[in-house]
Parts: structure tokens; C-alpha cells; sequence
């Protein structure tokens, strides 16, 4: 037999033996139960959404079960980013047939899919949608607390102080938005801005986050911007507006552990990781969180002028970006290499003045000082010391704030607020006292969000230096509040029957203004 032969017969072979296969499968009739799937139909009253963050979204839905039983149906939504930075971003937002949703999501494009299950076959049927997040972050007053063992923080709009809204507003657990928590208890958050960027700078006692402050999408982990490896202790957060550059960028300087950070964007298209200064010649020091912040113009060095607890002196930062002492002051009204003291709270003030309040380590007693670190000429920059006179409480004080256009500067204790006149009587009177028993204040400020970027560049704010700005808790109640007040911006008067409070905090931290976008 050939092998032409022997291949047709292999051919045929399987031929026949297929056929008789086909013809099994065909005559089996009763070895399987087969179930009609039922033709589901979904719609919805569009296909693409907007939605505009802290809202609630609302989609109701049409099922066409097709003489199904609808109880046999479970229903999932899930929400994902269509973003390439965020493609992981992916959650189930309900399980209802009917999506209400609160747009607790950063401003951007996301997919929702609509799942309906049947639980006796496991047959899906799904509803694509395109969902547009609109942004609601603006300007307002930014609230970081610890609520339930989370710290997170909320932004305040209010009419109280901006004509942007026209009634209040708190938007909730904003950096949540980014689909994580903030690790460790706060301890400070703060706003930079240029004319090219803007952040929220936030700090934990386990670390922190930088975030876009239009977006509140966080842009760096402090992780990856303190490099050096030496124990991570955050004490403070400090903008410096640099209005000596032709682009309008400037500092900002973190106080961690005794020592100073700072990054200077100008010049820079991006962060990449604050830098501690250089202590030659032996240099010991230990940086005070408070500084002065009137920089502009300056002949020391960078600008940048520290306290130093350690040895009681101020420090600058040179131009080869080195620790150095400060001209001699001997014979002046007092020397700033030689101030004897810790420093307990420094603040611009009046005529951009900065204003550091000093207590002897000997005696303990307290003195005010005035400086003028815009002025090259020693007799210009030390101007005055003021000791403390008749002040009630100030022993007891926790939280200061001076104003800018008049010689105001409060202290408060748990309970009550006093008003110093340093320039004139030399004495302290209560100006404001909590009327609730179980509260106590957390913090006080003054809104003060002007800045000037250079001489022609200025953001300026119909509302600087004219509201006080007190936090409280009520430690039975679990409860923190925020009370604004007007205040005359010339002498420090409140206005206590102007009183706006915005309820609902936990443990409130640290409090900071947010400037809206920059050209907005």
C-alpha cells in the first residue's frame, strides 16, 4: 500500500469517528438542565455626569428584568479614576439600586459602573458612565483636627469673610479625598503661594503631606522631601512671600526637632527636598518654631532669620546658604546676640515690625520686643523692648496673635482673651471671655492673607487683620467649634454681637487660611 493509500484511510478514519461523536451530543436529551437567561435591560437618564465635589450625586435607575423577579437581583456601583497619575484609584461607592453619593472625590474624570447581579445564575449585567468632578476648593479657612483617632482637616467658605460664597460652607475631610488617611496627630498645616504654585502643607507627628491647594490632590509625602534622616519631631510650618524676585516665588521653612528646613522654589520647576542650612565654625544652635516673617529687602544673606533658644541669640542664613551670627549690636537698645531667653511667640506686627516676646531664663520675667529686619542700618532694625507690665494671666497664656495695622496684640488663656497695649499703658485687659463652661480655646488668629510678591505684585484682601479667629473643644462633647469675630484692625476691639460660629470638629490642631486660585 502506498503512502498516498495509507493517509486517505488515517482521513476517512477521522471522519467517520467525528460524525458518530455529533451524533451522540445530538441524541442526548436528558442529561443537562438548561436555564433561559433573562434579557436585562439598564438605563439611565444620560450617560455622562458633572458633579461638583462635596455635593450629592443622585442617578436614579430603570431595570428591565424581563419577567424576572426583581429579588433576585443585588446591585453594586463602583467608581474609578480615568486619570493616568491615579489609574489604581478604584472603589465600590454604594450598593443600592439608586445611586446618592457625596462627592468626596479630588476634582477630575472617573468611570461609574452600575452592576446588577442575579444571585441564581451569577450573571452580571452592567452600566457604564462617565462622571466629571467639578472643583469646589477656594478660598477659605482650613481647620485641621483629630476626630475618632483621624486627623484630617475641613475647609470653612464663609461670607463672614469672602464674597466668593454667598453662605457658609464646610467641606469635610478634604485630604481623604486623596483615598487614604493621614498617618499620626497633627500638628500643623499651612499655605504657600507664588503665581505659579500653590500647596497645603500639612505635618503629623508621623509625618505629613504636601497637596495641590486648588485641587487638595496631594502632589509629595513629607517622607520624600526630608532626606536627612534625623528624627522626624515637626514643630512649626512657615511661608515667606519673596518679594525681592522678579517671578514672585519665595520660601518655606519647616521647624522640626530644634532645627530648620527650608526650600527655596525660585529658580526650581519643582520640590525635591528641604534642606537644613550649614553650622560652620562649630555652630551649635537650636531653632525657636516662631521667626520673624518680614524678609524683603534684607542684607543678611538669604533673608531667612532665626531664633536660637539654645543660646539665646538670633542667627541668619548668609548667601552660601551657612548659619552665621548677626552684626554686633552692642550699644543699642538692646543686642540681638545676647538676648538672654527663650523666645515664646514671634509675629509680624504693626508697620511689618516683627514682634518677638522673650522670657529670662533667669528671672523668668517676660519682655516684648520690636524689630525691623526690612532695615540694613542697626539703629533701624533694633527699635524697642517693652517690658511686661500689668498683664493678668500672661503666666498662664498659650496662644498669641498681633495685628498688622495698629499696635494690637492678644494673648488667651484656656478661657478668656486679653488685649496688651504695649505702646501705651503697658498693661493687658480682658477683652473676651468663652461663655460655655466645658469649653476651652485651642487656638486664635487673626485672618491675614495679604501678600506682597514684590513691590507691584500684591494679593490683597478686603477682610486682613479685621476678623479674630478662635478654635474651642468641649471635651465631654467631643466637639470643636470655630468663632469669628470682628475686630477694629486699629486698636483691637471685638466686636462680640458680630459673633459667626461653624460647628462640628473634633479636636481642632492647627488653623490656616487658603488662598483662592491664584489669578481667580
Amino acid at each position: 500500500m502506498t503512502e498516498i493509500m495509507k493517509k486517505k484511510l488515517i482521513y476517512i478514519a477521522f471522519f467517520i469517528g467525528a460524525l458518530i461523536c455529533l451524533g451522540s451530543c445530538y441524541n442526548d436529551n436528558g442529561n443537562y438542565d438548561y436555564i433561559s437567561l433573562p434579557d436585562v435591560k439598564i438605563t439611565t437618564d444620560k450617560d455622562t455626569y458633572v458633579a461638583t465635589q462635596f455635593q450629592t450625586l443622585e442617578i436614579p435607575v430603570n431595570i428591565d428584568f424581563a419577567g424576572d423577579s426583581e429579588a433576585d437581583y443585588e446591585y453594586t456601583w463602583r467608581l474609578w479614576s480615568n486619570e493616568i497619575k491615579r489609574s489604581d484609584y478604584k472603589k465600590v461607592i454604594s450598593n443600592q439600586k439608586n445611586l446618592s453619593f457625596s462627592v468626596d472625590e479630588l476634582a477630575g474624570s472617573y468611570t461609574l459602573l452600575f452592576t446588577c447581579h442575579n444571585k441564581k445564575t451569577n450573571v452580571d449585567t452592567y452600566k457604564n458612565m462617565v462622571l466629571t468632578v467639578q472643583g469646589s476648593i477656594t478660598e477659605g479657612w482650613m481647620v485641621l483636627h483629630e476626630k475618632n483617632g483621624v486627623t484630617d482637616f475641613d475647609l470653612i467658605k464663609t461670607p463672614f469673610f469672602s464674597s466668593r460664597v454667598d453662605k457658609d460652607e464646610v467641606l469635610h475631610n478634604v485630604y481623604a479625598m486623596n483615598g487614604e488617611q493621614l498617618e499620626g496627630r497633627g500638628v500643623k498645616i499651612g499655605s504657600y503661594i507664588d503665581t505659579q504654585r500653590q500647596y497645603v502643607t500639612i505635618l503629623t507627628d508621623k509625618g505629613g503631606a504636601k497637596l495641590e491647594a486648588t485641587t487638595m490632590q496631594k502632589a509629595f509625602d513629607m517622607s520624600t522631601l526630608m532626606v536627612d534622616g534625623k528624627t522626624w519631631k515637626p514643630e512649626n510650618y512657615i511661608y515667606y512671600s519673596y518679594r525681592g524676585t522678579a517671578r514672585a516665588q519665595g520660601y518655606d521653612v519647616i521647624v522640626n526637632d530644634g532645627r530648620v528646613y527650608f526650600y527655596n522654589v525660585f529658580g526650581s520647576n519643582n520640590y525635591t527636598s528641604y534642606t537644613e542650612p550649614i553650622k560652620k565654625d562649630g555652630l551649635t544652635y537650636k531653632a525657636s518654631k516662631y521667626m520673624p516673617r518680614y524678609i524683603w529687602g534684607s542684607y543678611y544673606g538669604m533673608g531667612i532669620v532665626i531664633y536660637d533658644d539654645l543660646n539665646g541669640r538670633f542667627l541668619y542664613v548668609d548667601k552660601s546658604f551657612k548659619f552665621t551670627t548677626m552684626p554686633d549690636a552692642t550699644g543699642y537698645p538692646f543686642d540681638w546676640n545676647n538676648m538672654h531667653g527663650k523666645l515664646v511667640y514671634m509675629e509680624t506686627g504693626f508697620n511689618n515690625h516683627d514682634l518677638g516676646l522673650i522670657e529670662d531664663w533667669d528671672s523668668h520675667k517676660k519682655t516684648l520686643y520690636e524689630f525691623n529686619f526690612d532695615e540694613k542700618k542697626l539703629e533701624k532694625a533694633i527699635l524697642k523692648k517693652y517690658p511686661i507690665g500689668d498683664c493678668p494671666e500672661m503666666d498662664d497664656a498659650k496662644y498669641y496673635a498681633i495685628g498688622e495695622r495698629g499696635p494690637v496684640f492678644y494673648y488667651a488663656t484656656d478661657k478668656k482673651v486679653y488685649l496688651y497695649d504695649y505702646t501705651g499703658t503697658n498693661t493687658a485687659k480682658e477683652a473676651y471671655t468663652l461663655s460655655n463652661a466645658n469649653e476651652k480655646i485651642t487656638g486664635m488668629k487673626i485672618l491675614k492673607p495679604n501678600v506682597s510678591f514684590s513691590r507691584k505684585v500684591k494679593l490683597e484682601h478686603a477682610y486682613s487683620n479685621k476678623v479674630l479667629i478662635l478654635s474651642t473643644y468641649n471635651e465631654s462633647a467631643k466637639e470643636g467649634k470655630v468663632y469669628m469675630y470682628y475686630i477694629n484692625e486699629s486698636n483691637g476691639t471685638i466686636d462680640r454681637s458680630s459673633e459667626h460660629v461653624i460647628t462640628g470638629f473634633g479636636e481642632i490642631l492647627d488653623m490656616d487660611y487658603n488662598w483662592a486660585k491664584y489669578g481667580s
